[in-house]
């Protein structure tokens, strides 16, 4: 009987994964687990994007709760229609694998793709995955790669691997075996298994690296370590053929053992062969017929043949009993595959907001403008914008204009900035802010008013004056012209505006931009970010409709924690 032995190289399967970052432990519900989860009640009924996620959370995985599919897949959604990218990403995954609703994969891609451009890895490598598979739409190794090198750029281990499976793909006719095995190695030093099994195959096979059996076994044995199933398989043909290490049939009908227990079909035949030859145990035909019939059920061909053959040599009594223990086995449960993640860490409760402010997105790939003064005293920065909350990066404060530069993550509608030196006094101008009693939610105020004068206060020539005055929570809001251009940014406060004695009527009854001359001399020294300067020129007047849906769409509400 021809025994026939494949080594095994990369997962063909793939599931998404799931943004999983906290609630794993298994939790008894004590008082204290009780009164976190009434915490997330309470701010999810306020729709606290935060608390929302972490009852959808809790639902799904029947942490603190009992498992409740609907209600997870209820909380996932408030909080992502607000922008939030974890329930984002949980939702797309819920959409993918069909927990609490029906399977969609354009559905599971639409919020995949949203939570991806906020920044979200886990929303980056599903993304990149299915791109890569193609289960439910078409297949494109170029978003693919795109989408995977992003997460991979914020240190997600299963991007690395899954890049090197794109580089190391024989069917693309762009295979680059140097540069898979790169990626293979980034992952597998972060004790990814997968990742460690497919450093043992280039070994192996000589593709990418020069080949070295004992390397090989290397890589092979530290994903066994961690069950990676297919590793047990290949280190059975290394044992059985003395490659890379003493031959030795004992060990190899162990690792047979090992992933056929596992369902490794390929391995279920060879350790039926093993029973038949009595290759590092004694024959046993029965037990041949039982592995050899799990083995043809899973569709292996020779298996399919061998069983057949067997069956004119065994009694009735024996096949029944081959058969009988065959549907009695049992796969066992392997944690150690290339699967999708899910998101499961609670997100921390809300931290109490210092400050909050107003932003103005002046580029499309993210930059935003506030005042220095809403920065003060904190630590995070976070901006809810029409789009989605995001965490903001600190790129630049400057005091003396009252500027910090800010940077999120994706794409975005920006304004374009005018000249300030076009404006005249009673032009009348539109600003986006907000009030600060709603501090969560993205409902921004829109303020008309003119300008008084083309200096600040006490004749600064960096300011206009405005009126009437707004609240302090405007600052850094977009001060905007008739032609949609950006021609001031709102200040926080003016130091001493509200002790200017004799004159504090009229200083209080002001409000401050500072006018975009300085803001565009300020921004030009940083070539990366990429503004639209038009010029200001009189002309007709943009409908008011239009103004306001573009100034909303690149107004953000600033929160400083």
């Amino acid at each position: 009987m021809r025994m026939i032995r494949f080594l095994t190289f990369l997962l063909a399967s793939w599931t998404p994964l799931f943004v999983n970052v906290g609630l794993a432990q298994e939790a008894t519900k004590t008082p204290q687990t009780l009164s976190k989860v009434s915490k997330w009640q309470a701010a999810a009924e306020k729709r606290e994007p935060w608390a929302c996620f972490n009852l959808g959370l809790s639902y799904q995985l029947g942490k603190d709760t009992e498992s409740n599919p609907a209600e997870a897949i209820r909380w996932y959604r408030v909080a992502a229609e607000q922008g939030y990218a974890p329930a984002q990403a949980n939702l797309g995954f819920c959409y993918d694998i069909g927990f609490g609703v029906q399977s969609d994969s354009t559905e599971a891609v639409n919020w995949y793709q949203k939570a991806a451009l906020q920044g979200n890895a886990y929303a980056q490598y599903n993304l990149g995955k299915k791109y890569q598979a193609g289960p439910g739409i078409g297949l494109n190794l170029k978003l693919a790669e795109q989408w995977l090198k992003q997460s991979a750029q914020q240190n997600f281990v299963p991007a690395y691997f899954s890049l090197g499976q794109i580089y190391a793909d024989e069917l693309s006719g762009k295979s680059d075996y140097r540069e898979a095995f790169t990626w293979f190695r980034a992952a597998a030093e972060k004790d990814y298994a997968p990742a460690q099994h497919a450093i043992g195959y280039l070994y192996y096979t000589g593709k990418g690296v020069q080949t070295n059996y004992f390397e090989a076994v290397k890589w092979y044995n530290l994903a066994a370590s961690r069950n990676f199933v297919d590793s047990h398989y290949n280190l059975a043909i290394c044992y059985e053929k003395g490659l890379g290490v003493p031959q030795n049939l004992n060990v190899a009908v162990n690792h047979y053992r090992t992933a056929a227990e596992y369902g490794h079909r390929s391995a279920q035949y060879s350790l039926g062969v093993c029973y038949y030859e009595g290759k590092g145990l004694e024959v046993d035909l029965v037990q041949a017929y039982k592995w050899w019939n799990l083995a043809a059920v899973q569709g292996v061909p020779e298996a399919v043949s061998s069983r057949e053959i067997l069956s004119r040599l065994l009694t009735e009594k024996q096949i029944k009993e081959g058969q009988r223990q065959a549907s009695e086995f049992v796969v066992r449960v392997s944690a150690s595959t290339e699967s999708p993640k899910l998101m499961q860490a609670a997100a921390a409760d809300a931290p109490e907001i210092k400050r909050v402010g107003t932003g103005i997105l002046i580029s499309p790939d993210g930059y935003l403008i506030t005042t220095a003064r809403t920065l003060l005293g904190g630590k995070n920065v976070r901006v809810i914008t029409e789009s989605g909350t995001f965490n903001a990066d600190v790129i630049k404060v400057e005091t003396l204009n009252d500027i910090a530069l800010l940077k999120l993550a994706g794409v975005f509608q920006p304004l374009p900035l005018g000249s300030s030196r076009e404006m005249a006094v009673g032009a009348e101008v539109i600003a986006l802010g907000f009030d600060g009693h709603s501090p969560g939610q993205f409902k921004p105020i829109v303020a008309r008013g003119k300008i008084t004068s083309l200096l600040g206060f006490r004749a600064d020539p960096r300011q206009f004056s405005l009126q009437p005055h707004v609240t302090s929570t405007f600052g850094g809001a977009a001060i905007i012209n008739s032609q949609g251009q950006v021609v001031g940014t709102m200040l926080t406060e003016v130091e001493g505006a509200a002790t200017s004695g004799p004159n504090q009527s009229s200083a209080t009854n002001n409000s401050y931009a500072l006018k975009s001359d300085y803001l565009i001399t300020f921004l030009r020294a940083w070539p990366e970010v990429k503004i639209t300067v038009l010029p200001t020129k009189k002309g007709k007047e943009k409908p008011a409709d239009d103004l306001l849906s573009k100034a909303r769409a690149a107004t953000a509400l600033v929160l400083v924690q």
